[in-house]
């Protein structure tokens, strides 16, 4: 009886999450039920902030400020878990194929930004990654910079960012 319970909450935890992505309208992959998300910011040649942030289904959000931050080192908060949902719809639509690395690409360059590598995790550890040049300009690299820029406020980690 335990065993089955466990089965139906598990069914209910992955269509849960499967209904929280949405339509992926760009061509993007649907993150799997329970896939954290980790994205990292490079440095430019000045003051920008590097820092990485893991975002949990849980909506629990580990932050690691590097350089130039508000706040240095590891911080923790709950954000929700629709926090979550709306930071893994938002990217949903440029999500790789499942377990591939890919590179957005480029139509004009703009030297000297930052990058940033996002990267799906799924419970097995398996990751999809995806890097983006933030001056690798086009339409939908500028939509994903737009994403990238919201992330904080959506996240609820701008002030341990500063800036």
């Amino acid at each position: 009886m335990t065993k089955t319970l466990g089965l139906i909450a598990l069914a209910a935890a992955t269509l849960a999450g499967c209904a929280a992505t949405g339509d992926m309208t760009a061509g993007g992959v649907a993150p799997a039920a329970g896939e954290a998300i980790r994205y990292s910011v490079s440095p430019c040649y000045g003051t920008c902030p590097v820092y990485a942030v893991t975002v949990l289904p849980s909506g629990q959000v580990m932050f690691d400020g590097q350089e130039h931050t508000a706040a240095k080192g590891q911080q923790e908060k709950q954000a929700g878990v629709a926090a979550y949902r709306r930071f893994a719809a938002a990217l949903a639509p440029y999500r790789p194929m499942t377990g591939i690395t890919a590179a957005t690409q480029c139509e004009q360059q703009v030297s000297d930004q930052q990058g940033y590598r996002i990267a799906w995790i799924g419970a097995d550890g398996r990751e999809t990654v995806l890097t983006h040049d933030r001056g690798c300009l086009s339409p939908t690299n500028r939509a994903l910079n737009t994403v990238m820029d919201a992330a904080p406020k959506m996240l609820g980690i701008g002030v341990w960012i500063g800036r």
